[in-house]
């Protein structure tokens, strides 16, 4: 299986862009919050990779705000923002 989906292909101002983007990026810091969560009730220790997800999200997050706060408000951006998915492994039923 291998599948394309676009998430976003629209014009936005910076303003927009920045509540479309920063809704995403705080998407996904939720699942590696909550992720490293679970790992931490069951084995006792956060989830290192979701940690240093988390960590990257938020500094993503950051200068995203930063450059567009920074932008004239007038100013068009394009996103296109596309998902590619694809199989890496496939279990067997028994």
């Amino acid at each position: 299986m291998t599948q394309e989906i676009e998430l976003i292909q629209s014009s936005y101002h910076p303003e927009e862009a920045l509540e479309v983007l920063c809704n995403l990026i705080q998407q996904k810091i939720a699942y590696h919050t909550k992720k490293t969560l679970r790992h931490q009730e069951m084995f006792g220790l956060p989830d290192s990779h979701a940690e240093q997800r988390l960590a990257e999200l938020q500094q993503t997050k950051r200068q995203l705000i930063q450059e567009l706060k920074n932008l004239d408000p007038n100013t068009t951006l394009h996103i296109n923002g596309r998902v590619s998915i694809s199989v890496v492994a496939q279990h067997q039923a028994s």
